[in-house]
C-alpha cells in the first residue's frame, strides 16, 4: 500500500483526454471531467435523448411499443470524448477506459440514480457470441461492469446469459431488419433466485438487442430489469 502511494506521488496519473497530470480520481483532470457530455434530457423509460422542453417525458416509441425493460439509465450522450473512450476500449484493447467508464457509472448509480430506491440484486453484462468474443478477446460490457460490481458490492454474473446466435452488427442493418436479426439470439441458464437485475452495456442505440435479452430473462421469471449503459446516441428522426 505504501509503495503504491509513493509511486502515485512520483508518477501521478495523467488525464485520459488531455494528457495532463492529474491527482483527481477517474484519471480525468477537473476541466475534462466537467466537459463530459452528460445526458441531461431524455425519455424517462428508454433514455433516448430529448430536447429540454420534453424532459421528464416518455418518447413516442415507448408509448406505442413499450419495451420489456423497466428503465434505462444512461450517463452520457454518445459524443466526444465518451465516444472515443468506447471505441478505444473496443478496438485498441484499452481496458483503462473500461475502468474509468465503470467508475463514473458507479458514482452516478450510488449518488444519483438509486438514492431513493433499492439496487438490483444481480449485474449481468450483455454477452457476446463466442465467435465475436474470440475475435475481440474480451467482452467490453463485462469489463465496464467489473468496477461497478466491486464498488456497489452487487454480485456480477457473466455466465447466466449466453449469446447463441451469431448475428451481423445491428448498426449495419436498417431499423426494420434489426428485430429479425437479433430474434432468438440469447439463452438463459443457471440463473440465481433473483427478481431484480441490471443489464450493463457500453452503448444502446435502438434497443433491439437489449429488448431481446430482456425477453429471454422475462421468460425465466425476472420481474424487474434495469438497463445501465455508458452512452446513448441521438437517434435520427
Amino acid at each position: 500500500m505504501i509503495i503504491k502511494i509513493i509511486t502515485k506521488e512520483i508518477f501521478p496519473p495523467v488525464c485520459i483526454v488531455c494528457g495532463q497530470f492529474t491527482y483527481r480520481k477517474h484519471d480525468l483532470c477537473k476541466l475534462c471531467y466537467q466537459d463530459l457530455p452528460l445526458l441531461s434530457y431524455s425519455c424517462q423509460r428508454c433514455a433516448t435523448p430529448l430536447p429540454p422542453c420534453m424532459d421528464h417525458s416518455v418518447c413516442g416509441q415507448c408509448l406505442y411499443h413499450p419495451p420489456l425493460f423497466n428503465k434505462v439509465y444512461a450517463l452520457y450522450r454518445y459524443e466526444f470524448p465518451v465516444m472515443q473512450f468506447i471505441l478505444q476500449l473496443k478496438f485498441t484493447y484499452s481496458l483503462l477506459h473500461a475502468r474509468v467508464l465503470g467508475e463514473l457509472m458507479a458514482e452516478a448509480i450510488s449518488q444519483s440514480w438509486y438514492i431513493f430506491k433499492p439496487l438490483p440484486e444481480l449485474i449481468i453484462p450483455v454477452p457476446l457470441h463466442p465467435q465475436r468474443l474470440k475475435e475481440r478477446g474480451f467482452n467490453q460490457a463485462l469489463e465496464i461492469a467489473r468496477p461497478i460490481a466491486k464498488q456497489l458490492r452487487i454480485p456480477l454474473n457473466p455466465y447466466c446469459a449466453q449469446r447463441i446466435k451469431y448475428t451481423v452488427p445491428q448498426a449495419t442493418l436498417p431499423a426494420n431488419k434489426r428485430p429479425q436479426n437479433i430474434k432468438g439470439a440469447f439463452f438463459i441458464s443457471h440463473l440465481p433466485p433473483v427478481n431484480h437485475i441490471a443489464i450493463i452495456d457500453d452503448v444502446m442505440t435502438t434497443g433491439q438487442t437489449i429488448n431481446e435479452l430482456c425477453s429471454a430473462f422475462k421468460q425465466k421469471g425476472i420481474t424487474q430489469i434495469d438497463i445501465w449503459c455508458c452512452a446513448r446516441p441521438l437517434l435520427p428522426t
